[in-house]
């Protein structure tokens, strides 16, 4: 079996490869068995009635056919026949029936199934039924609370950003434009390139907290994975921005019995809040600062 067949083997229950639960199933994450199984269950023997004056249902007998039994030489949907490929160890005992076809017991195939080497899970519509973790597993990682603080950076440096000498020396060039000696412009420009070298700064600390947030993101993924959370919610899902990620990791979390889930979203909040007050406080400044410049150079105003 090659590496591409590891990745094709979805995530789900498959019968146990541990010999101490025999009969028993366990979880496969996709890549690896993890520590979730279940024993077997039993499953009655179905009686059939054969109508009225009909007696008890006899008990088979051997080389008789039994609905759902398997007989030397016949083959069933998944079985695994002599000189057939065995898959590699490491990956489930046999791939689960809907691998290529629907089985019995499986999603769209509206039969129960007749063994417990079947998945018991009752899906709709395909749905993958993951394991919860074990009670009293945290949710929160260190990586996670940077990936939140990290958003703070881009909004302290605006407010380092100079906006007030800019916007005066654009209006000391326009008022200046009118005097005998024409327009003063070293001082413009001087004021205007030190305002595109700090904007220039701004995109490059914007791209260096971009890509930290993924990296961060991407740690705090595995080691939620280490702690048991089954297919948590993808690193990936970053790009968009770490509101998304830090919102479906907490949905997720919650879904596998996570706990402190709740609280990312809070940090995400009061970070949100902070840096909005903290824009407000340096629009304010500004305009306070474009006030003044104008009372100087236009007359009648304070």
């Amino acid at each position: 079996m090659t590496d591409s067949h590891q990745q094709q083997t979805p995530p789900a229950w498959y019968p146990d490869p541990d010999p101490s639960n025999p009969g028993g199933q366990r979880w496969w994450d996709g890549m690896r068995w993890t520590e979730h199984s279940r024993p077997a269950v039993p499953t009655a023997q179905p009686l059939y009635d054969g109508g009225p004056g009909a007696g008890p249902a006899a008990a088979p007998q051997p080389g008789s056919a039994q609905p759902g039994s398997t007989q030397p030489g016949s083959t069933q949907p998944g079985a695994t026949q002599p000189g057939q490929a065995q898959p590699a160890a490491g990956q489930p005992g046999s791939f689960p029936a809907g691998y290529g076809q629907s089985g019995y017991g499986q999603p769209g195939n509206g039969q129960a199934g007749y063994g417990p080497g079947y998945p018991q899970v009752a899906l709709q519509q395909g749905a993958v039924a993951y394991p919860p973790v074990a009670p009293g597993t945290s949710a929160l990682t260190w990586s996670v609370w940077l990936v939140v603080g990290l958003q703070l950076l881009s909004v302290i440096g605006y407010l380092f950003l100079d906006f007030s000498s800019y916007v005066r020396a654009v209006l000391a060039l326009s008022a200046s434009g009118s005097s005998p000696e024409g327009p003063d412009v070293s001082r413009f420009t001087s004021s205007l390139s030190g305002f595109v070298v700090g904007v220039l700064l701004l995109d490059v600390l914007a791209l260096v907290i971009y890509g930290l947030t993924v990296m961060f993101a991407y740690f705090d993924w595995r080691e939620l994975q280490r702690r048991g959370f089954a297919h948590p919610f993808h690193w990936a899902w970053t790009f968009l921005g770490p509101i998304v990620y830090v919102i479906g990791r907490t949905v997720v979390a919650r879904r596998r019995g996570g706990r402190d889930v709740m609280w990312p979203i809070w940090a995400l909040v009061a970070v949100t809040v902070i840096a909005i007050v903290l824009v407000v406080i340096k629009v304010v400044t500004i305009l306070s600062a474009v006030s003044s410049t104008i009372g100087g150079y236009v007359p009648g105003v304070s």
